[in-house]
């Protein structure tokens, strides 16, 4: 009877826990499909940037966007051929989930992640803030038909200077029926630099591209942050996180309204800041 009554206890409590909906006292679904992803791959960020962030709200009692999160992971920043492999190889390892990229025409003859989710019914959406050629998804199309067989299937955005006419356009304030397997350049971004922010970009965007989608993958890449830390300009880090922040806070009001959205970030190729020692002094009588 007595053992009974413990298998019956047990069962309760494996149900109960397999019943979780909340993470840190916050409200979340676990174990179901994302029918609806966002994916935000940031170059250069680790989680002591963050500060620059937090420091620069009015109040401490201000959250910041990332503290919004449900859970944060590390992993090993590393593929089969460099230790420290730079920001587009990493973000390449993560589209393709593999480890084995070697910065050439062969990294594009692995499928991605949108051409496993198009043939479950996804739309497909890169948008990327403003970035050298040699970091952007574009510089697939130098490989001929195997980067265009990489590129197949999703549309594409760019915050840079479109360099060939046979590109299409794209502005904030103009609505548009983006097509599959395209390529569209900021309007704003014609005379050399970019009128338009990433923020607003990367949301109007968003909102044109799943005004008619059921099911779909959005990803953001930015460099932005990157290049501020290759420059050491404070300035600029904090412009960028301040522009990043606005970001995840938009995709995240959208992702609380429903429960089959997921919000993700990565990063790669992150740099420590020498933030300034502080210093302490003690008087004695």
């Amino acid at each position: 009877m007595l053992r009974r009554i413990s298998c019956i206890l047990i069962l309760i409590f494996i149900s109960s826990c397999a019943q979780v909906t909340s993470l840190n006292l916050k409200k979340h679904q676990f174990g179901q499909i994302p029918t609806k992803i966002i994916w935000i791959q940031v170059a250069g960020l680790n989680e002591e940037h963050l500060a620059l962030l937090k420091y620069s709200k009015q109040s401490a009692q201000n959250n910041t966007s990332f503290e919004d999160f449900l859970c944060i992971g590390k992993a090993w920043d590393y593929n089969l051929f460099k230790i420290r492999p730079q920001a587009y190889s990493s973000f390449h390892g993560q589209l393709t989930g593999k480890k084995n990229i070697k910065n050439s025409c062969e990294d594009y003859k692995l499928d991605p992640i949108w051409k496993y989710l198009i043939g479950q019914g996804y739309k497909a959406g890169v948008f990327e803030g403003e970035m050298t050629n040699n970091n952007s998804l574009i510089s697939a199309k130098k490989c001929s038909e195997v980067g265009t067989k990489f590129l197949k299937g999703m549309t594409l955005w760019k915050m840079n200077k479109r360099l060939n006419k046979k590109y299409s356009l794209f502005h904030v304030n103009e609505s548009a029926d983006y097509k599959e397997s395209k390529i569209y350049y900021d309007k704003s971004c014609l005379a050399g630099e970019c009128y338009s922010t990433f923020s607003q970009n990367a949301t109007k965007v968003f909102e044109q591209f799943t005004r008619k989608s059921g099911n779909y993958v959005y990803i953001v890449r930015d460099f932005s942050f990157l290049n501020s830390l290759n420059k050491n300009n404070l300035k600029q880090m904090r412009s960028s996180l301040i522009e990043l922040d606005k970001t995840v806070s938009y995709f995240q009001r959208v992702a609380s309204l429903r429960n089959d959205m997921l919000v993700l970030l990565t990063t790669a190729e992150n740099r420590n800041i020498e933030f300034p020692r502080a210093f302490y002094f003690c008087f004695f009588k």
